[in-house]
Protein backbone atom coordinates (compact mmCIF):
# COMPACT_ATOMS: atom_id res chain seq x y z
CA UNK A 1 0.00 0.00 0.00
CA UNK A 2 1.03 3.19 -1.01
CA UNK A 3 2.40 5.99 2.30
CA UNK A 4 -0.61 8.28 2.81
CA UNK A 5 0.53 11.69 1.79
CA UNK A 6 1.91 14.08 4.51
CA UNK A 7 0.56 17.37 5.84
CA UNK A 8 2.87 19.92 6.25
CA UNK A 9 2.89 21.35 10.24
CA UNK A 10 1.41 24.46 9.70
CA UNK A 11 -2.01 23.00 8.66
CA UNK A 12 -1.80 19.88 11.71
CA UNK A 13 -3.67 21.89 14.26
CA UNK A 14 -6.46 23.13 11.66
CA UNK A 15 -7.01 19.53 10.31
CA UNK A 16 -6.80 17.90 13.74
CA UNK A 17 -9.44 19.88 14.80
CA UNK A 18 -11.64 19.15 11.64
CA UNK A 19 -14.30 16.40 12.29
CA UNK A 20 -15.83 15.91 8.31
CA UNK A 21 -18.46 13.68 7.49
CA UNK A 22 -17.97 10.65 6.15
CA UNK A 23 -17.58 10.29 2.36
CA UNK A 24 -20.23 7.32 2.25
CA UNK A 25 -21.95 5.10 4.40
CA UNK A 26 -23.19 1.86 3.73
CA UNK A 27 -25.83 -0.11 6.56
CA UNK A 28 -25.24 -3.42 7.20
CA UNK A 29 -27.63 -3.83 9.73
CA UNK A 30 -30.66 -2.67 10.74
CA UNK A 31 -29.72 -2.42 14.39
CA UNK A 32 -27.36 -2.89 16.72
CA UNK A 33 -23.99 -4.24 15.53
CA UNK A 34 -21.66 -6.78 18.09
CA UNK A 35 -18.72 -7.62 15.97
CA UNK A 36 -17.36 -6.60 13.16
CA UNK A 37 -14.26 -7.17 11.00
CA UNK A 38 -12.75 -5.43 7.69
CA UNK A 39 -10.82 -6.92 5.14
CA UNK A 40 -6.90 -4.98 5.18
CA UNK A 41 -7.66 -3.01 1.81
CA UNK A 42 -11.04 -2.05 3.25
CA UNK A 43 -12.87 -3.80 0.17
CA UNK A 44 -15.03 -6.02 2.68
CA UNK A 45 -17.00 -7.06 5.66
CA UNK A 46 -17.98 -9.61 8.92
CA UNK A 47 -20.60 -8.40 10.74
CA UNK A 48 -22.16 -9.91 13.29
CA UNK A 49 -25.52 -8.67 14.07
CA UNK A 50 -27.40 -8.67 17.29
CA UNK A 51 -30.96 -9.39 15.42
CA UNK A 52 -29.73 -10.61 11.38
CA UNK A 53 -26.90 -12.63 12.59
CA UNK A 54 -24.00 -12.80 10.67
CA UNK A 55 -23.06 -11.50 7.05
CA UNK A 56 -19.91 -11.13 4.69
CA UNK A 57 -20.47 -8.03 2.47
CA UNK A 58 -18.29 -6.30 -0.26
CA UNK A 59 -18.51 -3.00 0.02
CA UNK A 60 -17.89 -0.95 -3.00
CA UNK A 61 -19.73 -1.80 -4.56
CA UNK A 62 -21.93 -2.79 -1.67
CA UNK A 63 -23.50 -6.01 -1.81
CA UNK A 64 -24.25 -8.30 0.91
CA UNK A 65 -22.79 -11.64 -0.51
CA UNK A 66 -23.23 -13.88 2.00
CA UNK A 67 -25.10 -15.19 5.17
CA UNK A 68 -22.93 -16.79 7.67
CA UNK A 69 -24.45 -18.48 10.95
CA UNK A 70 -22.66 -21.21 12.94
CA UNK A 71 -26.55 -23.12 12.36
CA UNK A 72 -28.95 -23.78 10.21
CA UNK A 73 -32.06 -23.69 12.03
CA UNK A 74 -31.42 -20.43 14.02
CA UNK A 75 -29.68 -17.11 13.35
CA UNK A 76 -26.56 -16.99 16.14
CA UNK A 77 -24.72 -13.73 17.35
CA UNK A 78 -21.04 -14.01 16.22
CA UNK A 79 -19.18 -12.55 19.20
CA UNK A 80 -15.71 -12.61 17.01
CA UNK A 81 -14.52 -12.79 13.51
CA UNK A 82 -11.16 -11.91 11.32
CA UNK A 83 -9.99 -12.26 7.40
CA UNK A 84 -6.98 -13.46 6.56
CA UNK A 85 -4.70 -10.76 5.12
CA UNK A 86 -4.63 -11.98 2.06
CA UNK A 87 -9.04 -11.54 2.25
CA UNK A 88 -9.26 -15.25 0.54
CA UNK A 89 -10.54 -16.84 4.01
CA UNK A 90 -12.58 -15.29 7.27
CA UNK A 91 -13.19 -16.76 10.70
CA UNK A 92 -16.25 -16.52 12.90
CA UNK A 93 -16.82 -17.37 16.56
CA UNK A 94 -19.77 -17.35 19.70
CA UNK A 95 -18.60 -18.59 22.42
CA UNK A 96 -17.19 -21.80 22.07
CA UNK A 97 -17.44 -22.86 18.34
CA UNK A 98 -15.72 -21.37 15.27
CA UNK A 99 -15.86 -21.96 11.62
CA UNK A 100 -13.53 -20.86 8.72
CA UNK A 101 -15.27 -19.57 5.36
CA UNK A 102 -14.12 -19.35 2.02
CA UNK A 103 -14.51 -15.81 0.94
CA UNK A 104 -15.35 -16.12 -2.37
CA UNK A 105 -17.25 -19.08 -2.63
CA UNK A 106 -18.92 -18.29 1.31
CA UNK A 107 -19.03 -22.15 2.05
CA UNK A 108 -17.60 -22.91 5.22
CA UNK A 109 -14.52 -25.29 5.05
CA UNK A 110 -14.02 -26.17 9.05
CA UNK A 111 -16.25 -26.64 12.01
CA UNK A 112 -14.71 -26.47 15.57
CA UNK A 113 -15.81 -26.68 19.27
CA UNK A 114 -13.46 -25.23 21.70
CA UNK A 115 -13.18 -26.31 25.47
CA UNK A 116 -13.07 -22.65 26.81
CA UNK A 117 -14.45 -19.14 25.60
CA UNK A 118 -13.05 -17.50 23.01
CA UNK A 119 -12.32 -13.85 24.10
CA UNK A 120 -10.41 -12.30 20.81
CA UNK A 121 -9.58 -14.12 17.61
CA UNK A 122 -6.95 -13.27 14.82
CA UNK A 123 -6.23 -15.25 11.16
CA UNK A 124 -3.23 -16.02 9.47
CA UNK A 125 -2.28 -14.57 6.51
CA UNK A 126 -3.24 -17.67 4.51
CA UNK A 127 -6.50 -18.56 6.81
CA UNK A 128 -3.91 -22.13 8.13
CA UNK A 129 -3.67 -20.98 11.42
CA UNK A 130 -5.88 -18.56 13.99
CA UNK A 131 -4.47 -17.03 17.42
CA UNK A 132 -7.53 -17.73 19.99
CA UNK A 133 -7.17 -15.71 22.83
CA UNK A 134 -9.41 -18.05 25.78
CA UNK A 135 -11.10 -17.28 28.82
CA UNK A 136 -9.02 -19.67 30.82
CA UNK A 137 -5.62 -17.77 30.64
CA UNK A 138 -4.71 -19.38 27.53
CA UNK A 139 -3.95 -18.42 24.00
CA UNK A 140 -3.51 -21.07 21.45
CA UNK A 141 -2.19 -21.31 17.83
CA UNK A 142 -5.05 -23.15 16.26
CA UNK A 143 -5.18 -25.31 13.47
CA UNK A 144 -8.08 -24.16 11.91
CA UNK A 145 -8.29 -27.08 8.72
CA UNK A 146 -7.44 -29.59 10.75
CA UNK A 147 -7.99 -28.82 14.52
CA UNK A 148 -5.48 -29.10 17.07
CA UNK A 149 -3.11 -26.41 18.61
CA UNK A 150 0.63 -25.68 17.68
CA UNK A 151 1.34 -23.81 20.47
CA UNK A 152 0.29 -22.72 23.99
CA UNK A 153 0.76 -18.93 25.63
CA UNK A 154 -0.17 -18.83 29.33
CA UNK A 155 -1.14 -16.04 31.10
CA UNK A 156 -2.70 -15.79 34.55
CA UNK A 157 -6.49 -14.69 33.75
CA UNK A 158 -8.40 -14.42 30.91
CA UNK A 159 -6.61 -13.22 27.43
CA UNK A 160 -8.97 -10.37 25.88
CA UNK A 161 -6.81 -9.38 22.54
CA UNK A 162 -4.50 -11.38 20.49
CA UNK A 163 -2.51 -10.35 16.95
CA UNK A 164 0.05 -12.23 14.84
CA UNK A 165 2.39 -11.00 12.29
CA UNK A 166 2.01 -12.34 8.54
CA UNK A 167 5.06 -14.76 8.55
CA UNK A 168 3.07 -16.12 11.83
CA UNK A 169 6.73 -16.01 13.49
CA UNK A 170 5.01 -13.42 16.27
CA UNK A 171 2.37 -13.49 18.48
CA UNK A 172 0.79 -10.60 20.81
CA UNK A 173 -1.41 -11.14 23.56
CA UNK A 174 -2.95 -9.00 26.28
CA UNK A 175 -4.68 -10.31 29.20
CA UNK A 176 -6.64 -9.16 32.81
CA UNK A 177 -3.70 -9.75 34.48
CA UNK A 178 -3.01 -6.15 32.95
CA UNK A 179 0.21 -7.44 31.22
CA UNK A 180 1.08 -8.25 27.39
CA UNK A 181 3.18 -10.89 26.09
CA UNK A 182 5.57 -10.39 23.09
CA UNK A 183 5.88 -14.40 21.71
CA UNK A 184 8.45 -16.51 19.59
CA UNK A 185 5.71 -19.07 18.20
CA UNK A 186 8.56 -21.49 16.91
CA UNK A 187 9.77 -22.19 20.58
CA UNK A 188 7.07 -20.67 22.37
CA UNK A 189 8.76 -18.63 24.67
CA UNK A 190 8.23 -14.87 25.50
CA UNK A 191 10.16 -12.75 24.45
CA UNK A 192 8.82 -9.35 26.07
CA UNK A 193 6.48 -8.48 28.58
CA UNK A 194 4.73 -4.81 29.25
CA UNK A 195 2.72 -4.41 32.66
CA UNK A 196 0.22 -1.68 32.82
CA UNK A 197 -2.65 -0.86 36.17
CA UNK A 198 -5.26 -2.15 33.94
CA UNK A 199 -6.21 -4.89 32.04
CA UNK A 200 -5.39 -5.35 28.17
CA UNK A 201 -8.10 -3.91 26.05
CA UNK A 202 -6.01 -3.74 22.27
CA UNK A 203 -3.33 -5.24 20.79
CA UNK A 204 -1.70 -4.80 17.20
CA UNK A 205 1.20 -6.14 15.27
CA UNK A 206 2.40 -4.42 11.98
CA UNK A 207 2.25 -6.96 8.66
CA UNK A 208 6.16 -7.50 9.22
CA UNK A 209 5.70 -7.67 12.78
CA UNK A 210 8.39 -5.07 13.85
CA UNK A 211 6.00 -2.54 15.71
CA UNK A 212 3.55 -3.41 18.13
CA UNK A 213 0.57 -1.59 19.87
CA UNK A 214 -0.10 -2.61 23.41
CA UNK A 215 -3.53 -0.58 25.26
CA UNK A 216 -4.96 -0.42 28.67
CA UNK A 217 -8.52 0.95 29.50
CA UNK A 218 -8.02 3.22 31.91
CA UNK A 219 -4.17 3.64 31.52
CA UNK A 220 -2.02 4.00 28.58
CA UNK A 221 -1.27 3.08 24.91
CA UNK A 222 2.21 2.63 23.69
CA UNK A 223 3.63 1.60 20.47
CA UNK A 224 6.94 -0.36 20.80
CA UNK A 225 9.94 -1.80 18.95
CA UNK A 226 9.32 -5.86 18.69
CA UNK A 227 13.09 -6.16 18.13
CA UNK A 228 14.21 -4.29 20.90
CA UNK A 229 11.30 -4.08 22.93
CA UNK A 230 12.38 0.14 23.17
CA UNK A 231 9.24 2.59 23.97
CA UNK A 232 8.68 4.02 20.22
CA UNK A 233 5.33 6.58 21.50
CA UNK A 234 2.64 6.73 23.79
CA UNK A 235 -0.32 7.61 21.82
CA UNK A 236 -1.73 11.71 23.33
CA UNK A 237 -5.08 10.37 23.76
CA UNK A 238 -5.53 12.71 26.95
CA UNK A 239 -5.77 12.22 30.67
CA UNK A 240 -9.12 12.91 31.01
CA UNK A 241 -10.82 10.66 28.35
CA UNK A 242 -8.54 7.50 29.64
CA UNK A 243 -9.74 7.81 33.10
CA UNK A 244 -13.22 7.40 31.77
CA UNK A 245 -12.30 4.48 29.61
CA UNK A 246 -12.54 5.90 26.37
CA UNK A 247 -8.87 4.32 25.18
CA UNK A 248 -9.41 1.80 21.76
CA UNK A 249 -11.37 0.05 20.29
CA UNK A 250 -9.60 -1.21 17.06
CA UNK A 251 -5.97 -0.18 15.70
CA UNK A 252 -4.57 -1.28 12.41
CA UNK A 253 -0.65 -0.40 11.05
CA UNK A 254 -0.54 0.56 7.73
CA UNK A 255 0.67 -2.12 5.22
CA UNK A 256 4.67 -0.70 5.93
CA UNK A 257 3.96 0.08 9.28
CA UNK A 258 4.65 3.61 9.35
CA UNK A 259 1.05 4.86 9.85
CA UNK A 260 -2.02 3.72 12.43
CA UNK A 261 -5.47 4.17 12.26
CA UNK A 262 -7.29 3.72 15.44
CA UNK A 263 -10.89 3.71 16.90
CA UNK A 264 -12.47 4.72 19.65
CA UNK A 265 -14.95 3.85 22.35
CA UNK A 266 -16.70 7.09 21.79
CA UNK A 267 -16.46 7.01 17.84
CA UNK A 268 -13.94 8.98 16.97
CA UNK A 269 -11.42 7.26 14.30
CA UNK A 270 -7.44 8.80 14.18
CA UNK A 271 -4.83 8.13 11.53
CA UNK A 272 -1.48 8.76 13.31
CA UNK A 273 2.14 9.28 11.58
CA UNK A 274 4.07 6.70 13.71
CA UNK A 275 7.55 8.24 12.72
CA UNK A 276 6.54 11.63 13.54
CA UNK A 277 4.80 11.27 16.87
CA UNK A 278 1.32 13.38 15.47
CA UNK A 279 -2.09 12.79 14.75
CA UNK A 280 -2.73 13.96 11.11
CA UNK A 281 -6.31 13.63 10.93
CA UNK A 282 -9.73 12.46 12.81
CA UNK A 283 -13.52 11.92 11.69
CA UNK A 284 -15.69 12.08 14.51
CA UNK A 285 -18.58 9.09 13.41
CA UNK A 286 -22.00 10.43 13.08
CA UNK A 287 -25.25 9.86 15.55
CA UNK A 288 -28.07 8.59 13.60
CA UNK A 289 -30.58 10.30 15.59
CA UNK A 290 -30.69 13.78 18.36
CA UNK A 291 -31.71 11.54 21.00
CA UNK A 292 -28.87 9.21 20.79
CA UNK A 293 -26.54 10.31 23.47
CA UNK A 294 -22.71 9.72 21.92
CA UNK A 295 -22.09 7.88 18.78
CA UNK A 296 -21.29 4.08 18.98
CA UNK A 297 -17.74 2.47 19.52
CA UNK A 298 -15.51 1.92 16.47
CA UNK A 299 -15.41 -1.95 16.12
CA UNK A 300 -13.11 -1.65 13.24
CA UNK A 301 -10.76 -0.10 10.89
CA UNK A 302 -8.34 -0.27 7.77
CA UNK A 303 -6.89 1.33 5.60
CA UNK A 304 -7.93 1.25 1.39
CA UNK A 305 -5.36 0.91 -1.93
CA UNK A 306 -6.63 4.61 -1.84
CA UNK A 307 -4.12 6.55 0.26
CA UNK A 308 -6.87 8.95 1.00
CA UNK A 309 -9.30 7.04 1.99
CA UNK A 310 -10.23 4.73 5.10
CA UNK A 311 -13.34 3.09 6.69
CA UNK A 312 -14.66 2.14 9.88
CA UNK A 313 -17.31 -0.11 11.41
CA UNK A 314 -19.54 1.28 13.80
CA UNK A 315 -21.82 -0.17 16.37
CA UNK A 316 -24.70 1.35 14.91
CA UNK A 317 -24.80 -1.00 11.81
CA UNK A 318 -22.80 1.40 9.45
CA UNK A 319 -19.42 1.22 7.17
CA UNK A 320 -18.72 4.61 7.04
CA UNK A 321 -15.95 5.78 4.45
CA UNK A 322 -13.45 8.45 5.45
CA UNK A 323 -11.32 10.70 3.52
CA UNK A 324 -9.13 13.93 3.85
Amino acid sequence: MMKPLLLTAALLPFLSACSPAPEAELKVANRSVQSASLARDGSHAVIGSTYQGGSYWQITPAERLYDWNHSSDTTRLLLHSAISSDGGWAITADHQTLVLWNTATGESVAYWRISSEIRAMALGRFGNVALLGLDDGRAVLYDVRRGGTFGTFTHNTPVNAVALSDDLSLALTGSDDNAAQLWDTQSGKPLQQRNFDDPIQQVALSPDGKRALVGARYDRVELFDTATGKLNWQLPLGHERIIRGISLSAARFSDDGAYLLTGRPDGRVQLWDIDAQQELYHWQMPKLSAWQASPTSVLDVSFTDNTKLYRAVSGNGYIYTLSY
